[in-house]
């Protein structure tokens, strides 16, 4: 199973989805905040991660690309509750992988784990 940061602010679907992937055997980091992802991508290896599109104070699309500056083939699966087309060219220039409009199985993310991941320099 995969190793996943997740990084979203809203602290009830933080731990759900935790929770939820954890059954599913992966091995979990979570973090409420960008600043906060970002310290734990530093101490922890991690195979991808899944980032809220709003999460602050950084756009999840920034934390994405601070991320990819320190792991530059970390895949990047992006998460969000609201529109987010004001920032899809930024995330298509990060990931190919599908976007998970909340609320979503966690099959779905089981899924995108086991295809093929085609990264975006």
């Amino acid at each position: 199973m995969a190793r996943l940061l997740i990084a979203d602010d809203d602290p009830g679907f933080l731990v759900s989805l935790s929770i939820a992937l954890r059954r599913e055997g992966h091995e979990v980091h979570a973090a409420e905040n960008s600043e906060e992802a970002l310290n734990l991508l530093d101490k922890h290896p991690v195979d991808c991660m899944l980032i809220d599109i709003r999460l602050g104070p950084l756009l999840g699309v920034e934390l994405a690309e601070w991320a990819r500056l320190r792991k530059p083939d970390l895949p990047v699966i992006f998460i969000s509750a609201y529109a987010f087309s004001d920032l899809e060219s930024r995330i298509r220039r990060i990931t190919d992988l599908p976007i998970l409009e909340k609320p979503f199985e966690v099959e779905k993310v089981n899924q995108i784990l086991s295809e093929p991941v085609h990264l975006r320099d």
